[in-house]
């Protein structure tokens, strides 16, 4: 048997029972694997051993010994799961089934002056930090397909909408300029994630370091660096799991914005509108042949709602008894990282299947016979008869247009106060949408460069 120095508490399950290779992960399913995390484990305490060695702390023969044996093909994880139906415990398991590989008694070195939580804590960290990585290059994806729309409809006008309502003309590259900016500013925020959460662990069981004796400071930061980690955190972290709590929240905000986009995309696809398409060739009904459903939207919009609630499992987390009762659900990690991830795929794919009609755009533009260009109306109005005037007199004007089905320019030459005017300002020239665009195009000019200029520094 080896010696563990540290009280052992119940760490996190592995996530799935069936071995994934050892090489680095290309999924999140193999991130997050049996065979990966054993692996990541066993490559924290293989970093432990080599520390440990070079400062004469455990012998050197068993260091190299630890070090060939940490695979899984040598420590399966097949005889590690058979080994924990027998000890109920998830690193007790694979310490016994290692030290039993290990040869010339360098089993009795493993994990020698850790404790369980320091182990899979760390590699909680290591393994976040690459989905972080992986999700991060999806939106990044993302984000490439949403600035050639950007680009490509910058001046294509279409109708504003607030509050389910027609308001004013807008182009679409303006639209998705605010798509692009707050996915990445989603992105930057698990950018500084990243850099703020960079940090191993081993504080012992209840964080005071005395297992690893007076240099386990040293030991622990030289074992940080050993694994291509930053420096530890100045306090111990077992019974803190806000930085998980903040991965999850980031997650959350993330699905949250691309909820709001794929419902958009959803809405915009409707009969009533018709400015967008999802490029598909999927069967809408099995009973009705004319129906061509929207199918990326939905997906998108339907795992926008897992992730906060999974992040809210996380964030429940951070509420620990003294300095820690691993009541957590680390397993949840894993899942949440999952579904981002088929949610940031799907957007992926939502995006760069987006079909748009400028046709549909420009009709919708007219629905109202004008009723959009009031605010324009009333400005141009004001230089002439002051702009609360002009605004109750617009007003008059559209309530009209609305009861009789006439334009907003015909009920204005109605009316005795302003139709001087009408003819005067050429409202049939001034009131055309096409020509109350703003500063749309340009804003969409500036939003580009600017996530340019970010994509630069990625």
């Amino acid at each position: 048997m080896f010696r563990i120095f540290a009280a052992c508490a119940l760490g996190a399950a592995l996530l799935a029972s069936s071995p994934a290779p050892a090489q680095a992960p290309r999924t999140m399913a193999d991130l997050f694997s049996a065979g990966q995390t054993q692996q990541m484990l066993m490559q924290m305490e293989v970093a432990l051993a080599k520390v440990q060695a070079r400062r004469g702390i455990i012998p050197a023969a068993a260091a190299s010994e630890i070090e060939r044996t940490a695979n899984i093909q040598m420590v399966t994880p097949t005889a590690v799961a058979e080994e924990r139906r027998k000890v109920g415990h998830p690193l007790v398991a694979l310490l016994n089934v290692w030290a039993r590989v290990a040869q010339d008694g360098a089993g009795e070195w493993i994990h020698y002056g850790a404790t369980t939580a320091d182990i899979y804590d760390t590699v909680q960290v290591m393994q976040a930090r690459q989905a972080s990585r992986m999700i991060l290059a999806d939106l990044r994806r993302a984000e490439n397909a949403m600035l050639m729309l950007a680009e490509t409809h910058r001046a294509t006008p279409m109708i504003g909408r607030t509050v389910g309502r027609h308001a004013l003309p807008i182009t679409f590259g303006l639209k998705v300029s605010v798509w692009l900016a707050e996915n990445r500013r989603n992105m930057e925020r698990l950018k500084g994630w990243l850099a703020r959460t960079n940090a191993g662990m081993l504080s012992g069981a209840v964080g005071s370091y005395a297992a690893l004796g007076p240099d386990a400071f040293d030991v622990e930061a030289e074992v940080s660096r050993e694994l291509g980690l930053g420096e530890p955190w100045p306090a111990d972290w077992k019974g803190s799991k806000d930085m998980f709590a903040e991965y999850g929240m980031l997650l959350a905000l993330t699905a949250k914005t691309w909820g709001k986009v794929a419902q958009e995309v959803f809405l915009l696809q409707g009969d009533d509108f018709r400015e967008l398409e999802e490029a598909s060739l999927a069967v809408g009904s099995s009973t009705m042949p004319h129906k061509v459903n929207p199918a990326h939207s939905r997906t998108v919009v339907q795992l926008s709602r897992e992730v906060p609630h999974q992040a809210e499992v996380m964030l429940d987390w951070m509420v620990s008894i003294h300095e820690r009762d691993q009541i957590s659900n680390a397993d949840m990690i894993g899942e949440i990282s999952a579904t981002a991830d088929r949610l940031a795929k799907a957007a992926v794919r939502l995006v760069e299947s987006i079909k748009v009609n400028p046709e549909n755009m420009r009709r919708n533009l007219g629905r109202t016979n004008g009723l959009i260009m009031a605010e324009h109306a009333m400005f141009l109005l004001g230089d002439k008869i002051g702009k609360h005037s002009a605004h109750e007199e617009v007003g008059a004007a559209a309530k009209a247009a609305w009861q009789n089905g006439t334009t907003l320019e015909a009920e204005l030459a109605a009316r005795p106060q302003v139709a001087q005017h009408v003819a005067e300002l050429d409202l049939k020239t001034q009131l055309d949408p096409n020509k109350y665009l703003g500063l749309a195009p340009e804003s969409v000019d500036r939003t580009v460069a600017a996530i340019r200029k970010a994509r630069d520094k990625d």
